[in-house]
């Protein structure tokens, strides 16, 4: 079912393809789609909102912001269970993430000099929050609350519609349990505009983040390039690795692979394992999952033609790919995983042993599901308390410490050619 092949068998082009992986050129639709869009956008708000939700989701809105109504209908439909769920998640995020929190930094040299530094939210933020093949209310708390914890003061969410151009029942509900009363019923392009803008009935955001498609990575990474909003990242399709040893149970592994499978069929899945014994029974257990036809068999299918097993020699050497791999999500399915944890480098999210499979982190273990793909990890990280927050510098300079430096101060200015005003700025005040 997934190719099995040994790691020194890969050649070099197929290493370069598997670690510069993310791929999607959106030129075409930037230059042909997304930029007409924002500038529509910019230029008539709200209708322009309106117009490319009823052409793309054929929905005729009568307000681009959901009401009251919507929220608390939404709120009243949640069963009893799936409220409580979601109150445990909301608990557990919230835990995991008030512990991200920074306090500022203040100093004082011998010289009189005081240095520091500041942390303060971000004022305004957008969470994208997907719909379309699939409504994801666990990103609204996955989003809202790491800004909520930072103190952000504008939080909007923007979200497609439903088919009737209200809010998906369970989005507004859970809208609602965080006390989120600014959503954008429209996706795609338009909707991340309206938020990246700002329109006659929309706070204009400072940062958009969340996971799209790619009309809506295109369309941040555009809105980022203007300097108009700040962004979390280029958001690819999502992504697992799985190390697992010999003696991982194969049905564990296999379910594991195929939940990353059954999001959408870009999904990628790969096991890197010592065992080629246990690749053979992952096999036949997916094998048994799809001739079952249980689920999004049809995604799963086309899914797992972009899966991959390989057998390494030793579980160093798997560590060693996943490095330069950089899933979005890696599982350490092997004896003592504990063991290994610092030799992980580059990793979205890193889940650790046989009963942490990467649906906890998806939903309710606390730590955030927003994460890099396509081999980001190697230099960006998952969203977090400090998404939503800016550092500034401060410093008040004494009279004794700046005429300590004035002389070097002026033969690095000198170096740059800026000594006349730069170093003659620190001079002046010595005259």
């Amino acid at each position: 079912m997934i190719p099995i092949t040994k790691l020194s068998d890969l050649t070099t082009i197929q290493l370069y393809s598997l670690f510069n992986r993310f791929g999607d050129d959106f030129h075409d639709i930037l230059v042909n789609t997304v930029i007409p869009i924002v500038n529509d956008v910019k230029t008539d708000g709200d209708s322009a909102v309106i117009k490319y939700t009823e052409k793309f989701d054929n929905v005729s809105l009568t307000s681009v912001m959901a009401n009251e109504e919507e929220f608390q209908k939404g709120f009243d439909s949640l069963k009893p269970e799936v409220l409580e769920a979601f109150k445990v998640a909301k608990s557990n995020i919230e835990e995991f993430h008030k512990k991200q929190l920074h306090s500022d930094i203040s100093y004082k040299r011998q010289d009189g000099s005081q240095l520091g530094l500041m942390y303060r939210p971000i004022e305004s933020a957008a969470i994208y929050v997907p719909g379309g093949k699939a409504s994801y209310p666990s990103s609204i708390l996955m989003g809202v609350i790491p800004a909520q914890l930072a103190g952000v003061k504008n939080i909007t969410v923007i979200t497609p519609p439903g088919p009737d151009g209200n809010l998906s029942p369970v989005i507004g509900g859970i809208c609602r349990l965080l006390e989120i009363d600014q959503v954008i019923k429209s996706g795609g392009a338009q909707g991340i505009a309206a938020a990246g803008l700002g329109t006659e009935t929309i706070t204009k955001s400072n940062i958009v983040i969340g996971p799209g498609n790619i009309f809506v990575t295109a369309a941040k990474t555009y809105l980022f390039s203007l300097g108009a909003i700040q962004i979390d990242s280029m958001a690819g399709p999502s992504e697992v690795l799985i190390i697992a040893d010999e003696k991982a149970d194969p049905k564990w592994v296999a379910y594991d692979l195929l939940s990353q499978a059954e999001h959408e069929e870009r999904a990628l899945a790969v096991l890197v394992t010592t065992s080629l014994d246990l690749a053979e029974k992952v096999n036949k257990e997916i094998e048994k999952d799809i001739a079952a036809g249980k689920g999004r068999i049809e995604i799963k299918k086309k899914a797992l033609k972009n899966c991959l097993t390989i057998i390494c020699d030793s579980i160093e050497e798997a560590i060693g790919f996943s490095n330069s791999y950089a899933p979005e999500h890696m599982e350490l399915m092997v004896a003592n995983p504990m063991e290994y944890l610092d030799s992980i480098k580059n990793v979205g999210s890193l889940f650790l042993g046989s009963h942490s499979p990467v649906a906890v982190g998806d939903y309710i273990s606390g730590t955030n599901h927003i994460l890099p793909t396509g081999g980001a990890a190697r230099f960006s990280s998952g969203v977090s308390v400090d998404t939503f927050m800016h550092r500034m510098t401060w410093q008040n300079i004494s009279r004794e410490a700046l005429k300590s430096y004035k002389d070097n101060l002026s033969e690095i200015a000198k170096q740059e050619g800026f000594d006349d005003k730069h170093g003659g700025s620190v001079r002046v005040r010595f005259e």
